[in-house]
């Protein structure tokens, strides 16, 4: 029957959609590495927050507020603190923006499928992909002038990818499968045009869409594959950064942004 093979592309899809998003948070094991403040970065400054409040600012790259106070630093010490600033800003946005865009391609490719099969939004689909929208956004947020990364473990981002976006995306796909199928029989009874050839249209379009999901989740998931011992590095210099900054303004110690666990 046409109708099941169409509900078996639908399948495949959700398959491609679980396997790009699984395949992206197995690397994130490896970097065991804990954010324990917020961060807020934009083209001037960046702020250390915590509970919406900001603890720690820099402006510039060389000028350091702590709790509101400036701190004042000889030549010497604003070097430390300027690479600091550099190492958050060479890592930090660049993870936002590969966080950010390989959702977006699921929920991208789930939405292109659903329109080209149902005249209307499924609800049930519209929820679910809402949920994963705010779910991101309490973690990763990007706008024109600034990137947002909530306090996290990313050595933990697979659980967040792997089991909470990919259920949520699993959830949307089988609730709006109902829809589609239920449209698609819908054109059956009408009796419009030719309908053998329309379900032949649908079942290989759905293939080609399947592919393409396929394709674009499994590039993604290379490349932050190929960037996760880059981050485990990067993260780690930032963290020896941290100390030595430490040690110049003790104060920053009540703010520690980057946490390393022993035994990773």
């Amino acid at each position: 029957m046409k109708l099941r093979r169409l509900a078996i592309s639908l399948g495949l899809i959700s398959a491609s959609v679980s396997t790009g998003v699984n395949a992206v948070s197995a690397e994130h094991k490896q970097c065991d590495v804990e954010l324990t403040h917020g961060l807020i970065i934009t083209e001037d400054t960046i702020r250390i927050v915590d509970n919406n409040q900001t603890r720690v600012q820099i402006n510039h790259g060389n000028q350091l507020l702590v709790k509101g106070q400036w701190i004042e630093l000889n030549a010497q010490e604003a070097q430390v603190l300027e690479q600091y600033n550099k190492m958050i800003r060479d890592t930090v946005p660049e993870l936002v923006d590969l966080a950010t865009d390989g959702v977006n391609i699921g929920l991208s490719a789930i939405e292109n499928v659903v329109t080209g099969l149902s005249d209307k939004e499924p609800e049930e689909l519209k929820t679910q992909l809402q949920y994963v929208e705010r779910a991101l956004r309490d973690k990763f947020k990007r706008g024109d002038d600034f990137f947002y990364i909530a306090p996290q473990s990313l050595s933990k981002l697979d659980d967040f990818f792997a089991q909470e976006v990919s259920k949520k995306i699993h959830t949307a796909i089988q609730g709006s499968l109902g829809a589609m199928l239920v449209s698609l029989g819908d054109a059956l009874q009408s009796q419009e045009g030719n309908i053998e050839d329309r379900i032949n249209d649908v079942g290989e379009r759905m293939e080609i869409i399947t592919a393409e999901i396929d394709k674009s989740l499994q590039k993604k998931a290379e490349q932050l594959a190929q960037k996760s011992q880059e981050y485990c590095n990067c993260l780690n210099a930032l963290d020896r950064t941290e100390s030595k900054l430490q040690k110049i303004v003790p104060e920053l110690a009540d703010f520690d942004l980057v946490k390393i666990k022993s035994g990773s």
